[in-house]
C-alpha cells in the first residue's frame, strides 16, 4: 500500500509543478506588480519596481556586486535621477555615496 501511495505522489508532483510554471510565465505585468514580496523569489527581488529591475540589470553588467549591494545600488539609482551618469558607468561610486566600501 505504501508503494502505491508513494508512486501516486511521485506522479502528481511533476504535473503540479508544470501548471505553476505555466501560470507564472503567463502573468500580466499588473499581476506581477501586485504580487506579495513573500512570493516573489529570493528576498522579493522579483517584486522590485520595473525601474529598480532595470538598474539591477545595468549593475550586473558593470560590476560583480553582492545581491545586497546590487539592490542598494539599484534603489539608489532609481531614487536619484541626478546620479544617472555614475549609475550608468560607475556603480562603485554609487555604493561609496551610500557608505558601502570594499569594491
Amino acid at each position: 500500500m505504501r508503494r502505491i501511495v508513494a508512486a501516486a505522489i511521485v506522479l502528481m508532483l511533476p504535473s503540479g509543478s508544470a501548471s505553476i510554471a505555466i501560470a507564472e510565465d503567463g502573468a500580466t505585468q499588473k499581476q506581477i506588480d501586485q504580487r506579495d514580496p513573500d512570493f516573489c523569489g529570493a528576498g522579493g527581488a522579483g517584486c522590485d519596481p520595473a525601474e529598480v529591475q532595470r538598474w539591477k540589470a545595468v549593475g550586473n553588467r558593470l560590476a560583480d556586486l553582492s545581491s545586497a549591494d546590487l539592490s542598494q545600488y539599484a534603489y539608489a539609482c532609481a531614487k536619484h535621477p541626478d546620479w544617472k551618469q555614475d549609475c550608468e558607468t560607475n556603480p562603485v561610486a554609487i555604493l561609496k555615496r551610500l557608505g558601502i566600501e570594499g569594491y
